[in-house]
């Protein structure tokens, strides 16, 4: 749908900007110096009275523009009506005079329940003029606000939006409601949707979704489709599987704004009547139990009931980034007129169903799911009491493994704290890169030297489909558990050999006599071997040259910066290939569009309607809502009759045309 806008001007707010009053009382007092009859001929009285009116004007001139740059203007448009049931339409604010940073907030601060008014996007364009002042270059900076919302009504009439309060630090505009009317969208019976999904479930457990599109009718007259999944947002879903390029398809739309699910297409036949059924998947993930009213899910189309015969435009695709069958979606015409259908699916009940508390096991710790197992390993067995023993705990089993946390070792006549020294507080497990469930590691120590057997330990889960808690057991590893040894601090530090007894030193003059004439023998009999725990002794520095503090400085600095390096050269080459070739098109086509600023009139929109497709096609899954009028008006004005050499292409529809393209974010759909 073109989205031509009604602009309605609104009164700026009364925000005056400070400035200083003392320039221009210089300029005055200066001129009044100037004509001086005494100090000046009447050459010399034009020629300072010029530069006197000159800089006058520059100093009134930054004075009033730097006021006016600080008022704040908005102007408010919306795309042209008819507005439907069902489609979103897009709500535009632009806002003048506010700073380009902090980015400015702006909510609709009420709506009817039947309404819903989601933002879509905050984009500022900034643009900067300078000029002269004498021997000053001053600098004026224009900071324009784009904000969009999307408003999607559930139910005709006419509905009051907003009003709208933007905020940027201690600054606040409001901006009066705006009145929307919505007319009920026909249906047909040669369109069908529907959600799909069980009656209940339990928290945190993975819920299959499927999402159907039934078609009866010449699905090459489906210009858009748009499937309204909002109802779905109050719970967390697991990743969409990425769809294949070239692959089908299908577009829902969320608060987060519209995703490219991977699809599968196929013919079926109810009632005599074909239908080609596209079907997607999600994996629902609730989050706490309750009783969830789902509303009815929807689905729109624009029927194509005439063809513009003139040309064809790789834009007209199904709006949804790529074609659902590639024999039936190839190349697109462009669409001379359409009709709006609606679909409605039915209003489902969901329940989170709590996890019984009754039988539930002591080494439960939230797993759901099925084919749990528990492999542990230790890092040695042979040990001495008191010995610290790393234990590595690996867990596999179809569920949500990555929020899989470790219950308590001693459950369910897991380690005994009796006998053993176990960790205190959540054990944090690592998921694998190969998808092989999730590893943690523990540090243990034995307190008896009777035990000869770290014991199994214990996992339970919870078993969704058969309703009901299961358990697992590890193998128990064998030890050999050795008594703790003394060491005193004769065995610490020893000095020369000794005589193998004392009447020998007694009876041996000779021995006797090297003993006093030799060095002295130390001994730390009855020494004190305690921690020191005296700060002042502790914190004594180190003669050693390594010990200074410019050189221990320079050690982590240096060190530090390795380890960014590292990190960031990782992800670098974790990026995927695709996703980088898309980037540099989109940025190459930007260029383009920046240079199409010198560029005549005619010349620079065609190049800037060019770019704008190219970079769309290699991103084909984002939201062409705000790339397609700026097309079409680029179009409008490389086609139009007549020929002016000296023109140029609006400042606005050139940032308008770069605001669109820095939206284009690749993501993995892309790859």
């Amino acid at each position: 749908m073109p989205m031509n806008l009604q602009v309605n001007d609104e009164p700026k707010a009364n925000f005056v900007a400070m400035s200083t009053p003392a320039r221009p009382a210089i300029a005055i007092a200066t001129c009044a110096k100037a004509w001086s009859p005494r100090r000046l001929t009447l050459a010399a009285a034009q020629t300072v009275l010029l530069r006197t009116l000159l800089t006058s004007t520059m100093v009134l001139l930054w004075w009033a523009t730097s006021a006016a740059a600080q008022d704040v203007n908005v102007q408010v448009a919306t795309e042209e009506p008819p507005h439907y049931v069902g489609v979103s339409v897009i709500v535009q604010l632009t806002v003048d005079g506010l700073d380009a940073d902090p980015q400015p907030q702006c909510v609709a601060e009420s709506s009817s329940p039947d309404v819903r008014v989601r933002l879509a996007g905050i984009s500022p364009r900034i643009v900067q003029r300078m000029f002269q002042s004498g021997t000053q270059i001053r600098r004026i900076q224009q900071v324009t606000h784009t904000i969009q919302f999307r408003v999607t009504a559930n139910q005709p009439g006419d509905y009051e939006i907003g009003p709208f309060v933007i905020t940027q630090g201690n600054t606040e505009k409001r901006v009066d409601a705006i009145t929307m009317s919505f007319a009920e969208v026909p249906t047909t019976d040669d369109m069908r949707i529907q959600l799909e999904l069980p009656e209940s479930a339990y928290p945190d457990q993975r819920v299959p979704v499927t999402i159907q599109w039934w078609f009866a009718g010449d699905t090459d007259n489906v210009n858009q489709l748009r499937i309204d999944g909002t109802m779905l947002d109050e719970f967390r879903f697991a990743p969409d599987r990425t769809p294949e390029r070239g692959g089908s398809r299908l577009p829902i739309e969320t608060e987060e704004g519209t995703i490219a699910l991977a699809a599968t297409a196929e013919r079926k036949t109810v009632d005599g009547k074909e239908f080609t059924v596209v079907s997607a998947q999600r994996t629902l993930i609730p989050n706490r139990p309750g009783t969830y009213e789902i509303a009815p899910i929807t689905a729109t189309i624009q029927w194509v009931t005439q063809w513009d015969q003139r040309r064809r435009s790789p834009f007209g695709d199904f709006g949804i980034g790529g074609s659902l069958l590639e024999e039936a979606f190839g190349g697109r015409r462009r669409p001379a007129k359409v009709e709006l259908f609606r679909a409605e699916g039915e209003p489902l009940t969901f329940e989170v169903k709590p996890f019984p508390s009754q039988g539930r096991p002591e080494s439960f710790s939230g797993a759901v799911g099925n084919g749990f197992s528990l492999d542990v390993t230790a890092d040695r067995t042979v040990v001495r009491v008191g010995d610290p023993i790393r234990l590595t705990l690996h867990l596999r089993g179809d569920g949500n493994i990555e929020g899989a946390t470790l219950p308590p070792l001693s459950a369910d006549g897991g380690l005994d704290p009796g006998h053993f020294r176990l960790p205190e507080g959540d054990v944090t497990g690592v998921l694998q890169d190969d998808q092989d469930g999730k590893q943690f590691v523990v540090s243990v120590r034995v307190l008896d030297e009777s035990i000869n057997e770290i014991p199994s330990i214990a996992y339970s889960w919870f078993d969704a489909e058969k309703e009901r808690y299961q358990t697992t057991r590890s193998k128990p590893i064998a030890l050999r558990v050795m008594p703790a040894q003394v060491v005193g601090a004769d065995a610490v530090v020893s000095s020369q050999s000794a005589p193998s007894s004392n009447e020998t030193v007694a009876n041996d003059p000779t021995a006797q006599s090297a003993r006093s004439s030799g060095p002295r023998s130390f001994s730390l009999s009855g020494a004190d071997l305690a921690i020191e725990r005296d700060p002042q002794r502790l914190l004594t520095g180190s003669t050693s040259l390594l010990a200074r503090p410019s050189l221990q400085v320079a050690g982590y600095a240096l060190g530090s910066l390795c380890l960014i390096v590292a990190l960031v050269d990782r992800k670098r080459r974790q990026v995927d290939p695709a996703i980088r070739q898309a980037s540099a098109v989109v940025r190459a086509q930007r260029g383009r569009i920046a240079a199409a600023e010198r560029l005549p009139e005619k010349q620079a929109a065609k190049q800037i309607a060019e770019a704008l497709r190219v970079a769309h096609l290699e991103i084909p899954e984002t939201d062409r809502s705000a790339i397609q009028p700026i097309i079409a008006e680029c179009e409008a004005i490389a086609y139009k009759p007549g020929e002016d050499a000296d023109a140029r292409i609006s400042p606005d529809l050139l940032g308008r045309a770069l605001a669109a393209i820095d939206s284009l974010k690749p993501s993995h759909s892309t790859a």
